[in-house]
């Protein structure tokens, strides 16, 4: 049996006694907000804007209004985005999922940057997602046009009133950047319930076009 040296068995208290403990890691908490916006996003503007090789903009199905996402948005101050959260893995987008948000890059894109701060996991947040999107009817004039339609931001959020029971007029709002039709957004609560829109969105143009369907 070896012995330790007066020395050494001082010199490992000290090291014992000068290590700091490690301290546990706190869980990321959900970042602040006060409501939703749940944003549809035109697609024939979007594939017309970028050079997405998606199959939303490459495939063989045309798309109209597509989920962009269910952000997480703060009545005062900056909206939170990127929080601490899980990794996107690729099951996250299910078949249901790409039905209305037909892009895993995009699933990602939206994961990573708002569904981290819902505080929600993954499952439920998609799900939310998916909840979200069922309340909302898109108008006949708006599900395919084969042509360029010529309307308003106003006419816009009427037709979408209209056609989707139990939302107002004041939930939606429009952006265009006064000119092409890019989204249709609608404001709820954390139940998912209709809210009125603080922001009404792009709503100075008289006149703004929707790009046809592919």
């Amino acid at each position: 049996m070896r012995f330790l040296t007066a020395g050494v068995v001082i010199a490992l208290t000290l090291t014992s006694v000068a290590a700091p403990a490690k301290k546990k890691k706190k869980p990321a908490s959900p970042a602040t907000f006060d409501y939703y916006i749940l944003s549809l996003s035109w697609s024939p503007q979007h594939c017309a804007e970028t050079h997405d090789p998606s199959p939303e903009c490459t495939g063989t199905q045309p798309f109209g209004f597509v989920v962009h996402g269910l952000w997480p948005n703060s009545s005062k101050g900056k909206n939170p985005t990127d929080c601490p959260g899980p990794a996107f893995d690729p099951s996250f987008a299910t078949a249901q999922l790409l039905k209305v948000m037909p892009s895993t890059d995009l699933v990602r894109h939206e994961w990573t940057t708002h569904g981290t701060c819902s505080g929600l996991a993954p499952k439920d947040y998609f799900g939310k997602v998916l909840d979200a999107y069922a309340l909302v009817t898109i108008p006949a004039d708006f599900r395919g046009p084969n042509h360029q339609v010529s309307t308003t931001p106003l006419d816009v959020r009427q037709k979408f009133a209209g056609a989707s029971s139990g939302i107002p007029l004041a939930a939606f709002s429009v952006s265009d950047k006064g000119k092409y039709l890019e989204e249709v957004r609608v404001c709820l609560t954390k139940d998912l319930h209709a809210m009125t829109c603080v922001d009404k969105g792009d709503t100075g143009a008289k006149t703004i076009l929707m790009r046809p369907v592919r």
